[in-house]
């Protein structure tokens, strides 16, 4: 029995002294190789991000590259060890079929990933709209879109489903037109309310000129007479404009002795 021991002890050693040279080679490629991509990945972002590439695409393409050029650096690897390497590709080829039908939603995510960079429906930098989801767009991956709030929280949307919805993209026009309505009361001079609304307009200086502004009433309700305003603007300057509307016209009607109806009940006692 001693003698046995001894036996296969020398043919493991053997085996390890022979096996050893593959081995180390396989770390060093595996090693290397690891480095070498992330590397080249790292330098493919940079380089088109310097040729003003879309940055959607930029960021698609570099993940998409990372994990081919990981399956890449593992199979090198294997090869090194004296695997078949037509074995091992045959069965990640099984394997992708299996659990492509057992991943085909994250299949669809690429796939709409891919839609998405191709298509342009949006891109980083949109503030769009996806159902009750609004956000600025900051990456555009392989299988997500990530918005960006207003109050700085981040949301990730599968790109199957965001391709499969209804997106509104307030970015997409060079110009956007803002909606108001005031309400007055039915004691009013009208013409004064269109005419001081007609002066802010065309002294504001975001307000753009063409197409020319529209000041006029909209609606009789139980209460109030409604009066609209569109204005066209930039863009980038909606906000900006909304909010400065709404606190120069509640001045300038304060101001103007304007009065702004507010829902109220009378209440009328009976004395017996």
């Amino acid at each position: 029995m001693k003698f046995s021991f001894e036996k296969y002890g020398q043919q493991l050693l053997l085996f390890i002294e022979s096996s050893l040279p593959k081995l180390a080679g396989a770390l060093l490629i595996l090693g290397i190789g690891w480095w070498l991509s992330n590397q080249a990945v790292r330098l493919m972002f940079r380089a088109m991000s310097r040729s003003k590439t879309d940055t959607g695409l930029v960021t698609f393409i570099s993940s998409l590259t990372r994990a081919l050029l990981k399956i890449l650096v593992c199979i090198t690897a294997a090869a090194q060890l004296g695997m078949n390497v037509s074995s091992i590709i045959a069965a990640l080829g099984a394997a992708g079929l299996a659990v492509g039908l057992a991943l085909k939603e994250n299949l669809s995510n690429i796939a709409c990933g891919a839609q998405i960079i191709f298509t342009k429906p949006f891109l980083v930098g949109d503030y769009i709209a996806y159902g009750d989801t609004e956000g600025t767009v900051e990456r555009i991956e392989t299988m997500f879109t990530t918005l960006r709030t207003f109050d700085n929280k981040e949301i990730v949307i599968p790109n199957s489903k965001i391709t499969s919805g209804v997106i509104v993209n307030y970015s997409a026009m060079a110009t956007r037109r803002l909606d108001l309505k005031y309400s007055v009361g039915y004691g009013e001079d009208i013409a004064k309310v269109k005419h001081l609304l007609s002066e802010l307009i065309e002294n504001h200086p975001i307000v753009l000129k063409d197409p020319s502004p529209l000041v006029a009433v909209g609606e009789h309700r139980e209460s109030a007479v409604i009066v609209e305003v569109r204005v066209w603007c930039k863009t980038e300057d909606y906000l900006a404009l909304y909010f400065d509307m709404q606190e120069k016209v509640k001045l300038a009607f304060d101001e103007a002795g304007i009065r702004i109806p507010y829902h109220q009940m009378d209440v009328h006692m009976k004395h017996d």
